[in-house]
Parts: C-alpha cells; structure tokens; sequence
C-alpha cells in the first residue's frame, strides 16, 4: 500500500503485525467456505536496498519507498493426493536420482488467496492508503507433506507417533509428516513434533537397566 506520509517512521516493526479474523472463514462469503489463512505484515526494503537494484535515471525514487508497507496472505493449501515428490529418471549435479516435485493449487485453493487478498487491499485502504499493487510470491515456501503421519496405515507413512511404519528405531521429525500447512509458518509445529517424537521414543525405548537405544531421522 502506498501512503501520503510514512507509515513506519522509526522503521522499527518487522512482521509483528498478524490479522487472524478471517483464519477460520470469511461469514460475508458464500464461497469459499471454510478456513482460509493469515494476513501479516510484510517489511518494507530499506531505501538504499532499492536504490541498489533499481535502473540508473531511477534510483531518486528509492526515497519513496518509506511510503509503503504491505501485507502478506498466507492461505492454507488443500490436502491434494495428486502433489507429491518423486525420482525422475535422470541424476543431479551429484550424480544421485533426479527429485522431482508435482504440485498444483486446487480451484479452491485460488478462491482463498483471491479472498484473502480483498481484505489485505481493504485494510491498507482502511489505514490510509491511497493505492496499493498485489505482486504474487514466485517462491515455494513452508512445503510440507509426503509422509503424512495419522492412524490409518493406508493412507499414513507414520504412526501417531511419527515412527515410520514398520522400522522401530526410524522416527521422521520434519516438515514431510504434516499433511496441511495451516495457514501459518510450520516452524514452531515441526519443532514441537519433533520434540513430542523424541519423548515418546525415549518413554518407549528405555529398557529396565536404564541403557537407551533410539534412533532418529
């Protein structure tokens, strides 16, 4: 969003501002109904970061930057069995199994970040912008799945636990076992799982004399 004064003077706020009202849906919207994510607040480049990379006759609109502040939308991606990892038929620089990812956003998926982005365009506009421009992420972040943990075997790597079915000392700790984002950065979620999986596997592992054997992934 662009603004008439400055919007951060003391330059000081980095992603500290997060608006959850619509995590759980918008009520005004037929559709899409259902979660839909999060809306933060996104840091403004310092000015002489723009100037650096801005085409010479421009670099005196970098001051300008100082003007602007954004949000980001973050929905929550459906669970989509057809998106996966898998091992294509060449090698990498390596010399090991090409990786490759399939992954595509459901029609549901796109209604959730259009949704999302109204409201970001609303609440800049709301907080004084005078105008404001989307620009769509050209990164993959926060991909989770592929070994999805849960109850049923046929359709879960892991148990409940976060062992890997059928190896009793193989625990898979990362991002892979979570089957939806959730909207929001997984990090803490992984880091809490990882420690859960730790514990249960100490509590279960641990003979009667004491001595630990575990290992983990």
């Amino acid at each position: 969003g662009a603004f008439p004064g400055e919007p951060d003077r003391e330059h000081r706020f980095h992603k500290q501002l997060g608006i959850h009202d619509f995590y759980l849906g918008d009520p005004s919207l037929d559709q899409p109904r259902g979660k839909l994510g999060a809306i933060q607040q996104l840091a403004t480049p310092p000015a002489s970061l723009v100037r650096a990379n801005l085409p010479r006759g421009l670099s005196a609109l970098a001051g300008l930057v100082n003007h602007l502040t954004g949000l980001m939308t973050i929905t929550e991606d459906q669970p989509d069995y057809a998106n996966r990892v898998y091992l294509g038929s060449g090698s990498d620089e390596y010399g090991l199994p090409q990786l490759l990812i399939d992954h595509r956003h459901s029609a549901r998926d796109r209604a959730a970040g259009r949704a999302l982005r109204t409201r970001a365009r609303e609440i800049l506009r709301r907080a004084g912008a005078w105008a404001s421009y989307c620009h769509r992420q050209g990164t993959f972040s926060h991909a989770l799945g592929t070994m999805r943990i849960g109850l049923d075997p046929g359709i879960s790597a892991l148990d409940p636990d976060g062992r890997f079915r059928g190896l009793e000392n193989l625990y898979v700790v990362d991002g892979s076992a979570l089957a939806t984002s959730g909207g929001v950065n997984p990090s803490l979620t992984i880091a809490a799982m990882a420690l859960r999986a730790t514990s249960r596997a100490l509590n279960l592992e641990i003979p009667q004399s004491g001595r630990t054997s575990h290992a983990f992934a």
